[in-house]
């Protein structure tokens, strides 16, 4: 099949988006769309119940395989859910198997198993993945380290850059997409580590409807309908609602909504336009987690559930509006266009408590700490296109798939951080002073200084357009090559106000001038690969990413953070170059992918400080992987990384031959479900991340998280053919688990959630 010429049927991507306005048609248009006539309905389920077995047309993935179910991932194997075959990134135009790039997909199915709510809870348990912590130069929010480096700005929704820092549910995500190692010619700026790119649910060609009820320590419900109005028009719309309590933590909690609503309209044979509307609102009790105590080099001896937060005042709250409109425009059999336009806006607001260290003298019956906080109030406001053009030709039995295309998007970002109304003697005489609490046994409902208007607003306008071009090449039914390159042109400016101390935004008493950064960068990515059978292939490549000054939003003027300010405005883009061998292969009846690789990740230029940007850091390892059906009955997903790291270029020489800092080299994860009747199913996960140590660049302050082990259960009883109840066990064996640090010599550490259990009822109408 490689050398044969085929027509692409290349589906782009639906999306997400925005307004008040949006959301009430919204609203409209699925109520309507939910009312599928009786007929219509009674063809669907005919259709679905003469479905007979087919055959996989993806290429290395050839097996009889049994009609998807509706509802299904439609990039997964039917036979072996946990099995994903395809990225449903267009720029990705050949099944994974082929793919010169360690790609980690998670599908809904899994994560349903696994009782995933959050993007959080998926990243936790990925090998390779590190959480990261909220800090004061940092917004607080999702924010994860691959293989050793920040990506809280390369998060993705179909393929676009997700705007802003804020909090992330999978309620509408079909799966999740992790991309390793540097992904530049993919994703634009940024991306060392990898991307994350999360792909929304889209109408499919049946009639479903599903719903979930949750109860235990989480408490939510969800419901997927999807409806065939007619023969040009499909709806989708995907609604969540949750009140949950965060197990073995005092005083925390996480509450949310969300709407995401899709329609596929086929405008003409040739023509197919999208919809989709994408709501969400979380509200929570931030936590940061455990003082640590500098005596005993760990986090404090407390109880677990000790929290530090304050009651009645410290809270986080976040949102998302955003409309994706997407045109995909068949030009000719070979030939497509996909065009998708994306506005929207996303807030995050919060006031934070930060634990603070043990006193010097150690940790006694009496030890306080006093509350300090951090604050901040985002609003990241959105505008983009990213259009491209997909085109196979053939020239002699050489077949070309050549993708081309170009972004453009425009943020702004703007910061009022909240003054809270705090004793001081001098500028504040009338202020609450800022409550002492014990450390072992903490008093959270205490008076403690409120909103008292703005301290300093920031503002961030963000310009950026790209071109890129790729090539996939099939040389013979052996070898493949793939090339492929992009260049960024980032053009941001910053300024900030400082109000008078402790007051509104009244009296202006500090303006910095604008900060400007407009730089240019390019960086592609070559691949070869070599298929010794249809069902495996081993691959060699090398990828280029570029980070700039001030990507990171969030940071502001603070260049520790990705922020940007005058001394650095002059500095080049950090580059970032991986070399990459590796193998892939489709086995017991195709129905099982593993995968292995090795790889070294450099990094040069980057900025130290203010006044360095000299920094360079080498990582070396391997990763494997394995996804699907081992037999008939047994799913199993999982994988293990080694990576060793080495500062090898510093401004400070105490920094050479330093591991870097907030990597846990050492992690490995599987989960699995056994199918032991056609009614009873169990599985469960076993979650490894070994030990963090606790740095800005290199891990040289001495502390360090301890290696951690997680068991995960679940069972599931299938009650008749409509409706199954899932019981899921999280962290079973209930182990205090802390799983990030902040940087400095005497951190906050986060602790993970303690025994999380829920039971599921699911009913398919």
């Amino acid at each position: 099949m490689s050398c044969q010429k085929k027509p692409l049927a290349i589906r782009s991507s639906v999306n997400r988006a925005e307004s008040p306005a949006i959301a009430l048609a919204s609203a409209a248009f699925v109520m309507m769309a939910s009312i599928a006539s009786p007929s219509q309905a009674a063809d669907d389920t005919k259709k679905t119940k003469d479905a007979k077995a087919d055959v996989t047309q993806l290429e290395g993935v050839t097996a009889e395989a049994k009609q998807a179910a509706p509802g299904s991932n439609p990039n997964a194997d039917p036979e072996a859910p946990y099995k994903v075959d395809k990225s449903a990134n267009t720029k990705f135009t050949e099944p994974l198997l082929n793919v010169s790039k360690t790609i980690t997909v998670v599908g809904k199915e899994q994560m349903e198993d696994a009782g995933v709510m959050a993007l959080k809870d998926l990243m936790r348990t990925q090998p390779s993945v590190t959480m990261g912590t909220g800090e004061g130069g940092n917004a607080e929010g999702d924010r994860f380290l691959i293989r050793g480096f920040d990506t809280r700005n390369d998060i993705f929704v179909d393929g676009m850059r997700d705007p802003g820092s804020t909090t992330r549910d999978v309620f509408a995500s079909e799966q999740i997409e992790i991309a390793k190692g540097p992904s530049s010619t993919f994703a634009g700026r940024g991306t060392t580590g990898g991307a994350v790119n999360s792909v929304s649910k889209k109408p499919q060609d049946a009639n479903f409807a599903r719903g979930t009820l949750t109860v235990g320590d989480d408490n939510r419900a969800t419901l997927d309908a999807n409806r065939v109005v007619n023969d040009k028009v499909k709806v989708r719309s995907n609604l969540m609602i949750q009140d949950s309590e965060i197990a073995g933590r005092d005083h925390l909690y996480k509450k949310g909504h969300g709407a995401a609503i899709a329609a596929d309209i086929a405008a003409s044979e040739k023509m197919d336009v999208s919809l989709d509307y994408y709501h969400l609102r979380n509200e929570a009790m931030p936590d940061r987690g455990h003082p640590w105590d500098r005596t005993t080099g760990a986090p404090a001896a407390v109880d677990r559930s000790n929290s530090y937060v304050i009651v009645g005042r410290d809270f986080h709250d976040t949102g998302a509006d955003i409309l994706t409109g997407t045109v995909d425009y068949k030009v000719s059999p070979n030939t497509t266009i996909n065009s998708k336009t994306r506005v929207g806006e996303t807030t995050n607001k919060y006031i934070v408590s930060k634990p603070g260290s043990v006193p010097a003298t150690g940790l006694t019956a009496t030890s306080t700490i006093t509350n300090s906080t951090n604050t901040a109030d985002f609003t990241n406001t959105f505008t983009g296109n990213s259009t491209q053009i997909t085109h196979e030709f053939h020239k002699g039995d050489v077949e070309h798939t050549v993708v081309a295309g170009f972004e453009v998007s425009k943020e702004k970002i703007k910061n009022d951080v909240p003054s809270l109304n705090t004793f001081n003697a001098t500028t504040n005489p009338t202020g609450v002073p800022a409550p002492v609490l014990n450390i072992i046994n903490p008093n959270n409902n205490v008076a403690a200084p409120g909103i008292n208007g703005v301290s300093r607003t920031s503002n961030i306008n963000a310009d950026v357009n790209s071109v890129y071009v790729m090539d996939t090449v099939k040389l013979n039914p052996k070898w493949e090559v793939f090339g492929g390159i992009r260049h960024d042109t980032f053009d941001i400016t910053s300024e900030s106000l400082t109000y008078g101390a402790g007051t509104t935004s009244g009296a202006v008493n500090g303006v910095a001038p604008p900060v400007k950064y407009n730089e240019g960068f390019t960086n592609g990515h070559a691949g070869v690969v070599y298929k010794p059978k249809e069902n495996g292939s081993v691959y060699a490549s090398v990828s280029t990413s570029s980070n700039v000054p001030g990507e990171m939003y969030d940071g502001v003027g603070d260049v520790a953070y990705g922020g940007l300010n005058a001394s650095v405005a002059a500095f080049e883009p950090e580059r970032n170059k991986s070399v990459e061998l590796g193998t892939k292969w489709n086995l017991a009846n195709d129905n099982l992918a593993v995968s292995a690789a090795v790889f070294q990740l450099d990094k040069s230029n980057k900025i130290e400080s203010n006044t360095s940007n000299q920094g360079e850091v080498r990582i070396k390892g391997v990763e494997l992987g394995v996804s699907g059906n081992v037999t008939e009955k047994l799913s199993l997903a999982g994988g293990a990384v080694y990576m060793d790291s080495e500062i090898t270029g510093s401004a400070t020489p105490a920094n050479l031959g330093k591991p870097l800092a907030n990597i846990a080299e050492k992690s490995a994860s599987v989960q699995t479900k056994y199918q032991i009747t056609p009614k009873i199913a169990v599985g469960g996960s076993v979650i490894h991340t070994g030990e963090v140590g606790g740095g800005a660049f290199a891990a040289t302050t001495g502390n360090t998280i301890k290696a951690s082990n997680r068991l995960d259960l679940m069972g599931e009883y299938k009650i008749n053919n409509k409706m199954s109840a899932q019981l899921n066990m999280k962290n079973a064996t209930d182990e205090t688990i802390y799983e990030a640090l902040y940087r400095s010599g005497a951190p906050f550490t986060y602790v993970a959630p303690g025994r999380t259990t829920n039971l599921s009822l699911t009913y398919d109408f």
